[in-house]
């Protein structure tokens, strides 16, 4: 099968396309081939914006550029193209391919010249009607019809079309028709995919961009992109990865792929952490309404309140056990539930408690076993909830045998300078592979305090540094390993940052603070890691690695002067 991307068709995409999709996704001879589907062009040769509906890729003939129509009839005439019952059309679907075309030759040759010499060509298909007029305007080869679609493989006409191309552009005398083979080699093929690919496949940032320094949408790096295109291969994916290397946005996608393409009729995103799941929620319902999303415990709480007693919320093992119980039962007796047909679990680590696998069974189609899922965690570092209880191996072992893996290992989040501290102060093992943002000369600050106030002071001047640098107060979290006694709880009530701050989200133009365990997931532009006294347990040092990677810009470190020690043998 070719290489599909995005890997599935949108359920809403036009007939005739849907069928090429098919046909360049089960063909045989396509295995080595790239093929785009719905390329945007914002920068179109004769349009302000234009659409490719299909450009393929094939290693040692070329480019072709399609322009497909679905009409089951296609007529010519002095007034115009006539497709279907649509309105005339002046320009013609070979003249669309051929612009199209064109306005790709023009953007790669603006990345990189040697580009210029892939052979490129267009082509117009009908794959529900037979098309049998003729013009000097087009070549008939030029033409993928309905009959030749059911007499021949698509490879077979696609490679055809290329083909011919290269002998007319060889009449010419043009040098890259000559020696296609070694201007279209796979490494040139795979880089020209490459270049127009973070052109349209993109995935809204589950976590927001809140502030003048990012972009509206995050660009997925080439490793994402493959780690899509698995788990669209694979029904059971586990998916592992250090902080920062864009596992929530992928699950974001994984999920809105399946949804948009028809896929899954009735899907869900879980995650353990309740801010995360408050915000995953808010980002789904903009891109996806309908679609469940949220804190697993809240939506357990929601099955089962109705068969909670008064006493139950005390009782200590009311969320290690007693929840998952009663929402089971809830979902038993329920003769109207609809078990979810795929399932996306961010920070999985976090869920991989019997209780809770055990109701993830019962409200998957086909169980965790044999239904459709993936999964999202960093099983190692983050693991600060589970501790290890049940990890990734186990869990393949007893509930999923044939679930796939993937690792990514591509920091996508921080600068340069931040992936430095958390490899080193965080004590990252292995570390990055690749570091995607550059660095913006921005250093982490690293600080020592003696007492509270010391530790206020220092806080208040990197607060005050950063919103003069621009940054709003909403863009700033203060980060603490403790709940109470938090830097964050005592600026709160102090006189002189009353109505300053309050406890993440604060809203109203305020800083915001959290506990480590509570921020897990999420990010900010401006972190503040406050109130480590003591780096003795593996916990601490967990905590402080989430603390450090959650940083998008700013950085700031608060250490006790007993840690300098700490501080010195690490670096």
């Amino acid at each position: 099968m070719a290489r599909l991307i995005p890997s599935t068709c949108p359920e809403k995409a036009p007939p005739g396309e849907k069928l090429l999709f098919r046909r360049l996704r089960d063909d045989p001879d396509a295995a080595d081939w790239i093929v785009l589907h719905s390329l945007d062009l914002a920068r179109h040769v004769n349009n302000v914006a234009g659409e490719a509906d299909f450009v393929v890729i094939v290693p040692e003939l070329g480019i072709l550029v399609v322009e497909v129509k679905s009409h089951k009839t296609a007529v010519v005439d002095d007034d115009g193209w006539h497709l279907g019952h649509d309105p005339v059309d002046l320009r013609g679907p070979f003249k669309q391919a051929s612009e199209a075309m064109h306005s790709i030759r023009e953007y790669l040759l603006g990345i990189d010249s040697s580009f210029g010499s892939l052979v490129m060509w267009s082509a117009a298909s009908f794959p529900r009607c037979d098309f049998r007029q003729k013009s000097p305007e087009w070549h008939d080869w030029q033409v993928i019809d309905r009959s030749r679609i059911t007499s021949a493989p698509l490879s077979r006409i696609i490679a055809g079309i290329l083909s011919k191309g290269r002998a007319i552009l060889e009449s010419r005398n043009v040098s890259c028709a000559r020696d296609p083979a070694r201007h279209a080699s796979r490494e040139r093929c795979d880089a020209v995919a490459g270049a127009l690919r973070p052109r349209f496949e993109v995935a809204l940032s589950p976590k927001g961009r809140r502030k003048e320094l990012d972009e509206d949408l995050l660009s997925l790096t080439e490793e994402q992109f493959t780690a899509l295109d698995q788990a669209a291969l694979n029904p059971r994916v586990i998916f592992s990865g250090p902080a920062g290397s864009g596992k929530t946005v992928l699950a974001m996608e994984a999920l809105r792929r399946k949804a948009v393409s028809g896929e899954a009729r009735n899907p869900a995103l879980f995650c353990f952490n309740k801010l995360l799941g408050n915000d995953l929620f808010k980002r789904t319902g903009q891109i996806l309404p309908g679609v469940q999303s949220g804190h697993l415990d809240g939506w357990l709480y929601e099955i089962a309140k109705d068969r909670l007693s008064p006493g139950d919320r005390d009782d200590p093992d009311f969320f290690n056990g007693l929840l998952a119980s009663r929402a089971i039962d809830a979902l038993l007796d329920d003769p109207g539930f609809k078990p979810f047909d795929f399932i996306v679990l961010d920070e999985a680590q976090d869920l991989l408690k019997p209780h809770l696998l055990d109701v993830l069974d019962l409200m998957l189609e086909g169980g965790l076993a044999a239904g459709r899922w993936c999964m999202f965690g960093d099983f190692v570092g983050q693991d600060i909830f589970c501790k290890g209880s049940m990890g990734m191996e186990r869990f393949i072992e007893e509930r999923s045998p044939s679930a796939s893996r993937f690792l990514l290992n591509t920091n996508c989040r921080n600068t340069r300078a931040i992936s430095e501290y958390i490899v080193t102060l965080g004590k990252l093992d292995p570390p990055y592979a690749r570091v995607l943002r550059p660095d913006d000369r921005m250093d982490p600050e690293l600080e020592f305090w003696s007492s509270d106030q010391d530790q206020i002071a220092q806080a208040a001047d990197f607060v005050e540094r950063c919103l003069a640098d621009g940054f709003k107060p909403s863009d700033i979290v203060l980060l603490s390993p403790k709940g109470k006694g938090s830097l964050g709880r005592k600026l709160e009530s102090d006189p002189a940052w009353r109505g300053r701050i309050g406890a993440f989200p604060a809203g109203d133009g305020r800083i915001g603070y959290s506990t480590i365990h509570g921020f897990k997931g999420l990010e900010a532009p401006v972190v503040l890691v406050t109130d480590f006294e003591k780096m003795d347990d593996s916990t601490q040092q967990s905590l402080f690695y989430i603390g450090l990677s959650r940083a998008l810009h700013r950085l700031g470190v608060f250490l006790h002067e007993d840690l300098k020690q700490f501080v010195r043998d690490t670096i």
